[in-house]
């Protein structure tokens, strides 16, 4: 049986207006606050006025009216009729006062309403749609002369304005392109990352269509979202949320993984129009008060989920009241604490280097190792022009190297310096520190566990592989994962995709590899030196070459370590296996260089200050790291440098409390030890 407000049927209003005023209960609410017995259409628009991000509240916003202070004037003018609720109230909502005045169709939270509110009621319920936005319409112009004299009189309000402006409808953005896609530009960016997260679930369980139910899982799994901020806020288990939401989507589809755009069906697009439309009213999801009318309102996550709560079929708001949800409750968190996320700084992208700037722009980084970046500029190339015309050699990472040293030797800044020169920023590095993968159950935490099992949704690679599939992907020290780890990763190099087992399928076609090693690399690289092994090429050689038997003590040396950790067909899926060699004092003077450069640059771009240094500053950078921590080498160099940072600022203290504020220091070398002073000392 269909209830009814004020003799209107609910399922004419909208569910988040309803929601919001908690089915204008808190109208009454407002009754009862200024010590009335009947609810006036004053106290309705008070309401309305409390809903943050609402219509009504971006009105009393602009004019600086907060609408606690219209309800602190009406009680201090003792009610707006000008006397008690007795026969006059009876006379206006024609009811009978022996009744005390109640009737069902006349009461809003158990107490009874004038004449004009209900009138106002079944007004907007004639226009259609009762939202915010019409019922204002509707309110406006029936307000008490008790309220309008307070808010022109006081607050300077001009009431024709406000009705002009709530009598024009927003317009609602389109959806769509004209080919049918859906266009992000009508999104906000909290709804942009659900849609982005609802195509890549789709893409990976093979889906060709997918519906609401798809929307609803995104909705879910999107870390950081409008349902995972519910479900903490309302203490219940986001994890068995996105369990439940993944059997929804239904099994892998027919499609294969990756095979083309997944498309939205037709009850999707229903519910995405719908969210639209919610942008435009303003009735709490989404809409931003005071906002162009001739300008769409970017649909927000609270749309998407407004819209989903409201869809015809019923599938969301029916799954939360199968798994116990309140949905007042869920709405009231989207409406009042939920915040849409800001849009992100525009990134200031410097032009792409060509393959071969990009060579030398590693070179001059990557001090002390000339056959490593020999080696690695075959790769650059491959990767830079293919992922630019957008061809796929095979179906394979665009590159999978394991790289062999000893630590502080530059495995780890190779990896961030292919990500700036590939993907355009060091920090698109996912770092993987296999150590934390040596345990038998750890292959739950690196790709996730089925429905039901600890782990699940928390696969390291396959949720960053979903976030984001385009960046270098680095596996330190490999050698300490678990056998069922490196099954995992063998697969990932061998098909360039891994399954996550909630269902999805997760690529890696557009992802560079990295593994490092620290396995016999110190004593491979010293005997290589002593062995007068010609080349790097020919010692990795002979350790990949089957029945190989190399007469250098380092090849028959790593070659052992190597087979002794690493299946054939391990190594036989990375591209090459690249040696670094340790440092000498010669190239950790030249880390050291560089070391201070960045430090200065820093100093320079944050503090205004000039940072300079001695040549025998770097030499003593570069012996100290040496003897101190030759195993440590680069790692050992930039622990120097940054001891040099307390004196700088110490220095820039002192200056400031003389009087002298100091724009330029130096480094030098006294008395056997690293110095700071000023350029005029």
């Amino acid at each position: 049986m269909d209830t009814d407000i004020l003799g209107v049927p609910e399922r004419v209003f909208d569910s988040g207006l309803l929601a919001a005023t908690r089915r204008f209960g808190t109208a009454a609410a407002v009754t009862r606050e200024l010590g009335a017995d009947t609810v006036e259409v004053a106290h309705a628009l008070i309401a309305l006025a409390r809903i943050d991000g609402g219509r009504a509240a971006g009105l009393f916003d602009r004019q600086g009216i907060p609408p606690d202070v219209l309800a602190a004037g009406l009680l201090g003018s003792g009610g707006l009729g000008g006397g008690s609720a007795g026969a006059l109230v009876a006379d206006r909502v024609g009811l009978d006062p022996g009744r005390n005045g109640r009737a069902p169709a006349g009461v809003l939270g158990g107490l009874p309403v004038t004449a004009d509110l209900r009138a106002a009621f079944t007004a907007a319920a004639d226009a259609g749609l009762i939202d915010e936005r019409a019922l204002l319409v509707e309110l406006l112009p029936r307000l008490e002369a008790g309220a309008v004299d307070l808010l022109v009189g006081y607050g300077r309000v001009d009431l024709a304005a406000w009705q002009a402006e709530v009598a024009t409808p927003r317009r609602v953005v389109e959806v769509f392109r004209p080919d049918g896609s859906i266009d992000p530009a009508a999104f906000g960016p909290g709804a942009r990352r659900v849609l982005a997260m609802m195509a890549t679930e789709a893409a990976g369980l093979g889906h060709e269509r997918y519906g609401i139910a798809m929307l609803l899982h995104a909705l879910a799994t999107t870390p950081g979202g409008l349902l995972e901020q519910a479900f903490l806020f309302l203490r219940r288990d986001v994890r068995a949320l996105r369990e439940q939401t993944i059997t929804l989507t239904g099994t892998r589809g027919h499609g294969a993984a990756g095979a083309g755009p997944a498309e939205p069906d037709e009850s999707l697009r229903s519910t995405l129009r719908r969210a639209a439309t919610f942008a435009a009213t303003g009735a709490g999801p989404g809409g931003e008060p005071g906002a162009d009318p001739d300008v769409g309102t970017p649909i927000t996550e609270r749309d998407l989920l407004a819209a989903l709560l409201d869809t015809p079929s019923g599938l969301a708001a029916g799954f939360f009241r199968d798994i116990g949800l309140d949905l007042d409750r869920l709405r009231r968190f989207a409406d009042t604490y939920y915040r849409e996320p800001a849009e992100p700084e525009p990134s200031r992208t410097a032009e792409p280097l060509s393959p071969e700037e990009a060579v030398r722009w590693v070179r001059s980084r990557l001090i002390g190792q000339e056959s490593v970046v020999e080696r690695l500029a075959f790769h650059i190339e491959l990767i830079k022009r293919s992922l630019t015309r957008g061809f796929r050699p095979d179906d394979r990472p665009r590159a999978a190297l394991l790289l062999c040293g000893p630590s502080g030797s530059g495995k780890t800044m190779t990896a961030r310096l292919l990500a700036q020169v590939v993907y355009g920023s060091e920090e698109d590095v996912l770092v993987f520190e296999m150590g934390q993968f040596s345990a038998r159950e750890s292959i739950n935490n690196f790709i996730g566990a089925p429905p039901g099992y600890v782990g699940f949704g928390e696969g390291k690679l396959t949720n960053g592989l979903r976030d984001n599939p385009r960046r270098v992907f680095l596996f330190d020290e490999v050698e300490k994962a678990d056998a069922r780890v490196l099954d995992a990763l063998l697969r990932l190099l061998d098909e360039g995709r891994i399954s996550d087992p909630a269902g999805p399928v997760r690529e890696a076609h557009d992802a560079v590899v990295i593994l490092t090693t620290n396995l016999g690399a110190t004593h491979s690289a010293a005997e290589a030196v002593e062995d007068d092994v010609d080349s790097v090429e020919n010692l990795i050689g002979s350790i990949l070459a089957e029945g190989s038997t190399g007469g250098s003590a380092a090849s028959a040396r790593l070659r052992r370590t190597m087979e002794g950790f690493f299946r054939p067909e391990f190594l036989n899926r990375v591209d090459e296996v690249i040696l670094y060699s340790p440092f000498g004092p010669t190239e950790l003077r030249g880390i050291a260089e560089n070391g201070l450069a960045r430090l200065a640059a820093r100093l320079r771009e944050q503090l205004g200050v000039e940072l300079g240094w001695t040549d025998e500053a770097a030499d003593h950078i570069a012996t100290v790291a040496w003897r101190g921590r030759p195993e440590e080498a680069a790692r050992g160099v930039n622990r120097c440098v940054n001891a040099v940072v307390p004196g700088v600022l110490r220095l820039l203290d002192e200056g400031d409390a003389a009087g002298r504020p100091i724009t330029s220091v130096r480094v030098r070398v006294v008395a056997d030890t690293l110095a700071v002073g000023s350029d005029d000392d």
